[in-house]
């Protein structure tokens, strides 16, 4: 085929630009207008011409781009010029930007002019700048000349990049590159309007009723810097600071030219999104921009898919053009407002438990890979050896201790509280510190775990052996959604354990001795809508606020307690005192109360009305906020007296789980503090959950089983450890490996990797993949911490850090680990598009566009493709779940 290689110039201004607009925006504007193009057939010299649109098209017209292979640098801007403008689709488009990106990842910068300069091709002039604010016309003749002369020059530099960049790169990732591009410069879904305005409406309404809530607190505790930093504090979110060009002392970082204040307006946290829009007078928050985003988008055109190939040094591709498709809320309406074009289907189709397959097949423990494919008990198999039993006689305290080095995970989306407020878990980062129940701690990263099976906690999503905190004693996930006490014990521990988050820290001491001196114990049903057949209240309990309706409407969440009291047979409740000087503020209704239930219900008994007071907790203190009842049965009861006035019923809350599961994308943090347990949201309110670890030793996995609650010797867990690493010893192994292969890396060393040699480490270069590109670890260096201990670090692509990236033999695996998942993710995705367009890919899954006539048996074809196995592991089992839909959230 012959090769074309193109650059457009295009009419830009101050307001008009890239630097303004996406890229989206930008070529959909009426103001676009293309100045002039240039274009090289083969090893011609290249052309220019300048017109009018027609005449441009006409122009165009000469080049066969039916049958020719298009190269540009940044292809999905000048492709979608000649897609959206032209109606030109060449039969094959090749990106230099994104073959730099997967060759040099961040170590020589993504631009032509660094490139060039990189590669020493050439120099890339400055003539673009002299056009700022000039139509075609505006140009004298000259000056049109001399901007053609640059454009031709930026085309040589491209097509000489090109074939630097071209020696040896992978077909098979220049087809990932033509897919990737057209996935943006040919859309095809739809958007639907109708379902945007009704969830902008909601967005806004939720927004003002915020902003609203947040100005009534205090005018002059918005725009004092103490008192906002305060606020922040509440809120969870570390105040920004920065040094004072004026005293040079530290102060903080709140006006509207502070990068990471402004950058408080996309916090997940709703309430830290208004109080920081009040205190700059922005009206808007990020998730009404991105419904207002996908709005505009649905006038102008189909929903254009930016991905951005090879984002991370695993290959895994990313968010771009400010149109992050993976970032999506896991239940978003807006997935619900993408629509498949009229006529067609779309099937979402994602790999099972790629990564957890991957590492077995790597490692060759074909054992571990045969037990997981069958679908057997793997941690009963691991308790038989250890105890060297039988498995069926393996008792469940047993297979406990057989499974802690296989420990459970989290689903993508799930927020974890950090000490800059609640994030989603995969935006952990080593800089986060995180709430493990009784203090802020340390991790060691955030652990990929691939796709997984997941159960529905309260609407969160775990997977069915992940520990959660129950009292004193750690349950499975899977048990603590099976049983409505157990559940409402571990919600009742997750919050009795919450930072003092709804009042300042100067009150924290005075609000404590003004509550009930009587000795608190925890109920094991509160704020559920049935009385408990067991639970025994003791003579004081604190019934919690529905944490679920500050997290369901966006708003974060903070445990308010009420204090109950014994009062003879029954209960009665009573409220901090608010402290002198405080301003009593407005309370919004409040939709349940958590009262406490009673020894002496006889379930079935007739009800009555019954009320109580309850207060809530304010940055400025605590104040009574509203008298509340709900019913109780009296049949069978001993009499009682109640506080307070009969007020209108309340609504019953359950907090009993929805018994589903979905296959999806997970995580866990390695790690986390001396008590190897953070704190997650549900709808229903926080629980502490356990983290994994990886390569433990004897101590570290003494410590473990203790924080479950398990006490062994340290010979008998070093035991334990041994048999496990002689169970399947292929992965310790492999871990080993991966340590060696770093100080080959840093001594520029050769060495095999993996299964029968399959990867290959050439020295600086990195590690070879089987599609012939490398992970990299640019400037991999020993480092001693601050500990004293050395280890091996790398320089992540934001340059030589102060904190620098610290990597070992097991991050080095699930790295590798990734980017083999990705590699037969892409294998996948040209497979599927053989039949049917791929229109996008979010982490381990395809999502592609079949006719409604054969969307059957197209979502038959999808599993067929995703369950064939590459040539260059032809023994690694993959399987997938698919499901279809009129919409990406029917999927």
């Amino acid at each position: 085929m012959e090769v074309l290689t193109i650059d457009f110039e295009t009419y830009y201004d101050q307001q008009y630009s890239l630097k303004k607009l996406t890229t989206e925006e930008y070529l959909r504007d009426p103001r676009f207008e293309a100045i002039g193009v240039s274009v090289k057939r083969g090893t011609e010299d290249a052309q220019w011409f300048s017109g009018t649109r027609k005449q441009t098209a006409v122009w165009l017209d000469q080049f066969d781009w039916a049958n020719s292979v298009v190269v540009a640098h940044n292809a999905m801007f000048d492709m979608a010029i000649l897609s959206w403008q032209f109606e030109v689709r060449p039969k094959r488009i090749v990106d230099t930007l994104s073959m730099a990106r997967a060759i040099h990842g961040t170590e020589v910068g993504g631009s032509l002019d660094a490139l060039t300069r990189h590669y020493n091709l050439g120099q890339k002039g400055d003539e673009v700048i002299n056009a700022l604010g000039k139509r075609r016309i505006d140009f004298a003749p000259e000056d049109l000349e001399r901007y053609g002369s640059y454009c031709k020059n930026d085309v040589e530099l491209t097509y000489k990049l090109f074939e630097v960049l071209a020696q040896g790169f992978p077909l098979i990732e220049l087809k990932l590159i033509d897919l990737t591009i057209r996935m943006f410069t040919e859309p095809v879904l739809e958007l639907s309007l109708e379902g945007l305005i009704t969830h902008l409406s909601t967005v806004r309404t939720k927004k003002e009723r915020l902003l609203a809530s947040v100005t009534m607190v205090d005018k002059e505790q918005l725009m004092s810097n103490p008192k906002f930093a305060a606020t922040l504090k509440v809120l969870g979110v570390v105040p920004p600071t920065k040094i004072s060009p004026t005293t040079g002392k530290e102060t903080y970082a709140f006006s509207k030219s502070d990068e990471e204040f402004k950058a408080l307006l996309e916090h997940e946290d709703l309430r830290v999104q208004a109080i920081v829009a009040a205190r700059l007078g922005v009206k808007s928050t990020i998730e009404e921009t991105r419904t207002e985003r996908f709005m505009a988008i649905s006038v102008r055109g189909p929903l254009p898919i930016p991905l951005r190939y090879y984002a991370a040094h695993t290959g895994r591709w990313g968010g771009d053009d400010k149109v992050n498709m993976q970032n999506l809320p896991r239940k978003s309406p807006l997935k619900n407002a993408i629509l498949a074009p009229e006529g067609y289907v779309i099937v979402d189709s994602d790999s099972s438990q790629i990564e957890a397959r991957t590492l077995a097949w790597l490692a060759e423990q074909n054992d571990l890979v045969d037990a997981f494919e069958q679908g057997q008990d793997v941690y009963r198999i691991m308790a038989a050896a250890i105890y060297n039993k039988k498995e069926e006689d393996i008792s469940p305290e047993e297979r406990f201790v057989g499974k802690t080095t296989i420990l459970g995970c989290i689903a993508e989306g799930t927020l974890v509280l950090s000490d800059s407020g609640w994030k989603p878990i995969e935006q952990v980062s080593l800089l986060d510190k995180l709430w493990d129940g009784k203090e802020w701690v340390c991790h060691q990263g955030l652990v990929t775990k691939g796709y997984k099976k997941t159960v529905n906690v309260c609407g969160s999503w775990l997977t069915p052996d992940h520990k959660i905190l129950c009292g004193k004693q750690w349950k499975e996930t899977q048990y603590v959604v099976a049983d409505e006490n157990t559940l409402s014990l571990a919600l009742g521990t997750g919050a009795a354990n919450l930072p003092l988050l709804g009042t300042l820290k100067e009150y924290e001491t005075e609000l404590q001795q003004s509550s009930l001196s009587a000795t608190a114990a925890l109920q094991s049903t509160p704020s559920i809508d049935t009385t408990s057949k067991i639970s025994k209240v003791l003579g004081a309990t604190y019934a919690l606020k529905r944490l679920v309706r500050a997290l369901a409407n966006c708003i974060g969440g903070i445990a308010t307690y009420f204090r109950m009291t014994l009062t003879g047979n029954d209960f009665s409740t009573e409220y901090l005192v608010a402290l002198a000087g405080v301003t009593p503020q407005v309370a919004r209704p409040i939709l349940s109360t958590g009262g406490g239930a009673s020894q002496y219900t006889n379930l079935g008994a007739l009800t009555v009305g019954r009320s109580y007071a309850i207060s809530s907790a304010y940055p400025t203190g605590t104040t009574p906020s509203a008298t509340l009842t709900e019913s109780t049965t009296v049949k069978g009861m001993n009499p009682a007296t109640y506080d307070s006035q009969l007020g209108a019923k309340t609504q019953v809350i359950s907090v009993k789980s929805v018994s589903c599961s979905r296959n999806l994308m997970t995580y866990d943090i390695a790690y986390a503090g001396p008590r190897n347990r953070f704190t997650i949201a549900t709808n229903a309110g926080p629980l502490i959950v356990h983290n994994c670890g990886y390569g433990m030793g004897a101590k570290k996995f003494r410590a473990q089983l203790k924080t479950f609650g398990v006490d062994i010797a340290e010979e008998q867990a070093a035991y334990i450890i041994e048999v496990y690493r002689s169970t399947y010893p292929k992965i310790p192994i492999l871990w080993k490996q991966a340590g060696d292969a770093l100080k080959a890396i840093a001594n520029n060393q050769f060495t095999a990797l993996g299964r029968g040699g399959l990867l290959t480490v050439e020295g600086s270069k990195g590690i070879r993949l089987p599609n012939d590109l490398y992970i990299k670890y640019p400037n991999l260096r020993r480092y001693m911490n601050e500990g004293g201990k050395e280890e091996l670090v790398y320089d992540t692509k934001k340059g030589r850090t102060t904190i620098p990236n610290r990597i070992y033999g097991g991050k080095v695996i699930e790295n590798v680990c990734q980017a083999l998942a990705r590699i037969v993710i892409g294998e996948q995705m040209l497979r599927v598009a053989k039949k049917y367009r791929v229109v996008m890919t979010v982490h381990d899954a395809i999502g592609c566009i079949v006719p409604e006539a054969e969307a059957d048996t197209g979502k038959e074809y999808v599993e067929l493709c995703m369950r064939l196995r590459p040539e260059w592991a032809l023994d690694l089992p993959l399987n997938c779940e698919a499901g279809m839909g009129d919409s990406y959230g029917d999927c």
